[in-house]
């Protein structure tokens, strides 16, 4: 009995030992050096989107490769920069599958200004559909070259898509590279749900095209004392032009790794394209449509993040809210730069097209919102009395950027009478802009319930109005309505 348990033993040991040495042949031995002008850079992560090594005192790393990975690329170490082409950082290069050895080095540049304070301008879904678009997304890119120059001299700025970069059209990934290097710094891409190969048999083809122009989808970096992470969380089953937000297990396994040398309680930027957490309407939308807007498997990214101090960034709606997950995780919905698919200024929530300036001082991230055309100080808008036909008595203001760390007040004739009323309801711009069959290009294009709005019932029809609104950060916007009959 003891003999049979022992050969049985020893099958499975083989077995496994042979599996094992089997596996180690398919993979690819790539080797190489990560340097500044010559000199090694130690301690720099290696991968090639499934494993990840760091590379030794000298800067030099090995890495057994899965064939079916497209590149080897590093996570850019805080103090350095990769080279640009065409707007898009060049931390990557590509594995050739039929090679067994290879050999990739990377030379970096150390940046030329300090990093403690840096600025990240982050803009959701551009989503170009056609060549034309192009003119009216230059318009976006000037206002943020416009913001990048109004920053201080020795405060250093990248910038990141937060997918739907295009509308479908992957040759046009081509032209948007383009477009955005005009910006002059770098420029990060998020893959969103029209980016992808939707011809392709299984989630794990549907980035090729996009990959082949930007890059891995999904990566990692250093700025200052900020880690960035980058993942995709658009999953394409392999139906039509069907997806849900899902991030699949070999980036979970990836980003466990990534974050292993993080010290907890450190600042993550991780960005993404489909929000984790749906919070557009006041109630649950049919689980079809759910699926698709939120990442379904997010209590398994949020137990990953649960050590640091995490911002996600998202895109998708078209439309901008906040959201606190935990005491050490928020969510950051934006807004689309091309508003609602460039056939209007506005958003389907009342938010102008625009994006988001995220200021960073060491460990301590602050941010607003920057509306395409105006100053950084219009962060809300008001409405007169009878703009909104549910509440005819009151006036309404949408505030666009809002969280629970805000106060929204009211003034009449300059006495303070308190704050006005949270409610769910459709920007009266956004609803008369985007009426239901107004728009000859996308019939299903409509004005969308939001919870930044507010309303407040004056005591005197004829007052003078003010309201005052105050950040998390203890800015402080006003505005004036004139209330007549």
């Amino acid at each position: 009995m003891k003999q049979s348990k022992f050969i049985l033993l020893f099958i499975v040991s083989f077995v496994l030992i042979t599996s094992s040495l089997q596996a180690q042949k398919t993979l690819l031995s790539i080797k190489g050096k990560i340097h500044c002008q010559g000199k090694g850079i130690a301690q720099v992560a290696v991968t090639d989107g499934v494993s990840i090594v760091e590379t030794d005192s000298k800067g030099n790393y090995k890495l057994l490769a899965s064939p079916a990975s497209q590149y080897v690329y590093y996570s850019l170490p805080a103090g350095y920069e990769s080279p640009i082409k065409e707007g898009i950082p060049v931390f990557f290069a590509p594995i050739q599958p039929t090679s067994k050895a290879q050999t990739i080095d990377f030379e970096l540049t150390k940046a030329k200004l300090s990093q403690q304070k840096h600025t990240l301008i982050a803009w959701a879904d551009p989503q170009v559909l056609e060549l034309e678009e192009f003119d009216l997304l230059n318009k976006v890119i000037d206002d943020v070259n416009a913001t990048l120059a109004a920053l201080p001299a020795d405060v250093p700025a990248h910038a990141i898509s937060l997918g739907d970069n295009v509308f479908d059209r992957l040759p046009f990934l081509e032209n948007y590279k383009k477009a955005i290097s005009k910006i002059k710094i770098p420029f990060y891409q998020v893959i969103g749900n029209h980016d992808m190969d939707y011809n392709e048999r299984s989630n794990e083809l549907s980035d090729k095209t996009f990959t082949a122009a930007m890059g891995p989808s999904h990566f990692s970096y250093n700025v200052g004392n900020v880690h960035y992470v980058v993942l995709k969380d658009v999953f394409y089953y392999g139906y039509s032009y069907r997806y849900i937000g899902y991030i699949d297990e070999a980036q979970l396994a990836w980003l466990e790794q990534d974050l292993q040398k993080i010290k907890p309680k450190s600042t993550l930027i991780v960005s993404l394209h489909i929000p984790t957490v749906y919070g557009e309407s006041e109630t649950s939308p049919d689980y079809n449509y759910l699926i698709a807007s939120s990442v379904m498997n997010r209590s398994a990214l949020f137990k990953i993040l649960a050590p640091f101090n995490t911002h996600i960034l998202a895109g998708h709606s078209h439309t901008q809210w906040n959201t606190a997950i935990s005491e050490n995780i928020s969510e950051h919905v934006h807004a689309a730069a091309c508003a609602a698919w460039w056939q209007g200024e506005l958003c389907t929530d009342g938010t102008p097209k625009g994006y988001t300036v995220y200021e960073i001082d060491g460990d301590k991230v602050s941010w607003y919102f920057k509306g395409v055309g105006f100053d950084k100080s219009e962060q809300f808008k008001l409405y007169p009395i009878g703009s909104d036909a549910q509440n005819p008595d009151y006036f309404i203001a949408n505030v666009f950027n809002y969280d629970a760390a805000w106060k929204v007040e009211w003034l009449e004739n300059g006495e303070l009478k308190g704050e006005m009323t949270q409610y769910w309801s459709i920007d009266p711009a956004a609803q008369n802009l985007y009426k239901p069959g107004s728009s000859k290009k996308f019939s299903w294009l409509r004005a969308g319930s939001t919870h930044h709005l507010f309303k407040a019932k004056p005591v005197n029809a004829n007052a003078k109005i003010s309201v005052r609104v105050t950040d998390r950060f203890n800015n402080v916007y006003t505005k004036d309505l004139i209330i007549s009959n």
